[in-house]
């Protein structure tokens, strides 16, 4: 009994030990066995596109991802053989772990001081990418080779190349060789130099330290070594080799480009809802997106939001073509190369004064003329006792007058006669009303509630297009890469306001830019119809304006609602500066 006891107290840690090891390799197996790579890895609802502006200048390329269970697509024989110099040169020899590989990059990082070769096979690190991380531990090391292992065994040499294509991180946010492709050389893959696609190789084992963007230099001299172990390896002939080596590799100079990734995006989805993309999916071609984007003028304006990066405060600015409803320009922030939050689309903010057009044009469905006369003093409406700006009330006012002088009071009667439920209908038939539901009250009607630039702009649009209402699109068509139409734009318009409404809405609109809130707007020998915006101690600052067939809003604020140094009257201003460069055009 005494002998069972020693025998227990000796092999119960090894057990405990045995138990601790096995227990997470076991689930680790598991996992990596059940693992659903066919939802996760291959690429749905993915297409190869080219983005063009409306005069078609080439905006963005990107190549999909491979698809990695469909074995008809091959990926291209020099990205493929550049990679696997690179990397991994004994890939097709090896069963997930390359101990000799191992070992030689081992000795040839002694010998130069530094990381030059990767130990680790191309398998293993799709285990990371997929399952792991970057840690050094022995515990990681041991759970990377089971997982390589299996990938191996369950998986074709192809497969777990194209997995590792898609997803390899090469520095300056590319997460794939597709994303690598575009934001370095501005191309698709296909459209990639034997030169170009050592390059983008040359970046795996470190690509913040060899970016061609960082170190040019340095970037040409990786690509070069894996010229040679390509040439070393019987990949490429010498002729192929030498041509290779003296070709100058020119990056995607981000001077005069798009390089918002939110308007891309936005472009896409709009795209996404235009298209079927399981079919275009069938097609094993890629399409082409023509945009209503005006270059020139998106880089005007985008010059113009550079002028606020000192300050923190951001902008939205967004020009609607009137009688298309197409969108020549949007910027989404400042500076847009880096911005995260699309400030015409999902900033959702109080409207302040630029809702007050919705009032005034119920008063005018009423009956009432421009020249109706309003008092303009002190009221309350129960507890609710609003001011003018600056506290300046001007007794009795035409209707026109109060607008352009932006009066708090009259707007509010307004509602209070012709019935709030009467605004808010009017108001939802312009589109406004989707974010933030519209609640009977009165401050609604001096634009205490929010919405969008896009949505508030679009509402000046249509009284721009004489009263018809259009849906904002910023896609003209989509097609083929061979021609063949997919898409095209076609107007579905809506009659909101009757033309003789619009004439007298306008006359007050022309009359706040020449002599009223707007007047920073006005332009010597330009009609001009527009307003201003502020809510609550200068938080959104606003000017919505159109000039022949074009209207353009700009946001200013910030977005933690602070309180801005700016007025509307700046607003106002960058407005103005804005159309003064691209009105010749218009």
């Amino acid at each position: 009994m005494l002998k069972f006891k020693y025998r227990l107290i000796f092999f119960a840690p090894l057990f405990i030990l045995f138990l601790w090891i096995i227990i997470p390799i076991a689930n680790l197996i598991r996992i990596t066995l059940t693992f659903d790579f066919l939802n996760q890895y291959s690429p749905q609802n993915n297409y190869t596109y080219e983005i063009h502006s409306t005069d078609n200048e080439v905006i963005k390329k990107l190549s999909k991802k491979f698809d990695v269970f469909d074995n008809k697509e091959e990926i291209p024989y020099f990205l493929k053989l550049a990679f696997i110099s690179s990397e991994d040169r004994r890939f097709y020899f090896h069963n997930g772990i390359d101990l000799f590989g191992l070992s030689r990059a081992v000795l040839i990082n002694l010998r130069s001081g530094y990381i030059k070769e990767g130990g680790s096979t191309i398998t293993q690190q799709v285990s990371r990418i997929i399952f792991l991380n970057n840690e050094l531990s022995f515990k990681r090391k041991l759970q990377e080779i089971i997982i390589s292992l299996i990938i191996d065994l369950k998986y074709s040499k192809e497969e777990i190349l194209k997995i590792y294509l898609n997803n390899i991180h090469l520095g300056s946010g590319a997460n794939g060789v597709n994303e690598a492709a575009q934001i370095y050389f501005g191309k698709l893959i296909s459209e990639l130099t034997l030169s170009e696609v050592a390059l983008l190789a040359g970046l795996a084992p470190a690509p913040s330290f060899y970016s061609p963007f960082e170190n040019y230099e340095l970037a040409i001299k990786q690509r070069d070594e894996v010229l040679i172990s390509m040439y070393k390896n019987q990949y490429i002939s010498l002729d192929k080799l030498e041509e290779a080596l003296s070709e100058k590799i020119i990056l995607n100079d981000a001077v005069d480009k798009i390089n918002d990734k939110l308007l891309i995006s936005f472009i896409l989805e709009e795209a996404n809802e235009k298209i079927n993309i399981n079919e275009i999916l069938h097609y094993d071609r890629h399409i082409i997106i023509k945009t209503s984007i005006n270059k020139e003028w998106y880089l005007e304006a985008q010059e113009l939001s550079g002028f606020l990066d000192h300050t923190n405060t951001e902008i939205g600015l967004i020009s609607i073509e009137s009688n298309t409803g197409l969108i020549r320009v949007m910027i989404t922030g400042t500076p847009s190369n880096i911005n995260e939050f699309n400030r015409v689309t999902s900033a959702i903010r109080p409207l302040g004064s630029t809702f007050k057009i919705i009032p005034y044009l119920a008063a005018l469905k009423e009956g009432k003329t421009i020249e109706h006369i309003f008092i303009d003093d002190p009221t309350c409406w129960d507890d609710y006792c609003p001011n003018n700006f600056e506290r300046i009330y001007r007794g009795e006012i035409s209707m026109v007058d109060s607008f352009k002088f932006s009066s708090n009071i009259v707007p509010i009667k307004i509602a209070e006669e012709v019935g709030l439920k009467q605004i808010i209908n009017l108001a939802n038939s312009l589109g406004l009303g989707n974010y933030q539901q519209l609640e009977e009250i009165y401050p609604l009607a001096i634009g205490a509630y929010g919405d969008s630039l896009i949505n508030i702009t679009n509402v000046y649009s249509a009284i721009n297009n004489d009263g018809y209402l259009l849906s904002p699109s910023i896609i003209e068509s989509i097609e083929f890469n061979n021609g063949e139409l997919i898409w095209d734009h076609k107007l579905n318009s809506q009659k909101i306001i009757d033309s003789n409404i619009v004439i007298a809405i306008n006359q007050m609109l022309e009359q706040t830019v020449s002599e009223g809130s707007g007047i920073a707007a006005s332009i010597i020998g330009e009609k001009i119809y527009g307003k201003t915006g502020t809510s609550d101690n200068n938080r959104d600052l606003w000017f919505i304006g159109s000039i022949k067939n074009l209207t353009t809003g700009i946001w200013l604020g910030h977005d933690n609602n602070d309180s801005s140094i700016f007025s509307s009257g700046d607003a106002a201003y960058l407005w103005k500066t804005f159309i003064n460069k691209i009105k010749d055009n218009l």
